[in-house]
């Protein structure tokens, strides 16, 4: 049993890694939509930031507002 216990670690511990790269690309290499209302937008970084904390990957908050306000469009240039 141990045996199919590492198994199943090896297998799923990569794909863990994986989410938490995809989300930290995401999370500060997107940028926001004037085309669309901007809360829900906001909300889906905070839903990211989330998923990485349950992941084991916790952000600080004020790293998640950093992304959130280097992700704004240039609409938005004097928040930044």
């Amino acid at each position: 049993t141990s045996e199919a216990w590492t198994k199943l670690c090896e297998q799923y511990e990569g794909k863990g890694k994986q989410s938490i790269a995809y989300l930290i690309g995401k999370l500060f290499c997107g940028t926001l939509s004037d085309e669309s209302p901007m809360e829900p937008q906001l909300n889906s970084m905070q839903m990211k930031a989330q998923v990485l904390n349950s992941l084991g990957q916790a952000l600080n908050n004020s790293l998640v507002v950093i992304a959130m306000v280097i992700s704004l469009p240039t609409s938005y240039s004097t928040l930044r």
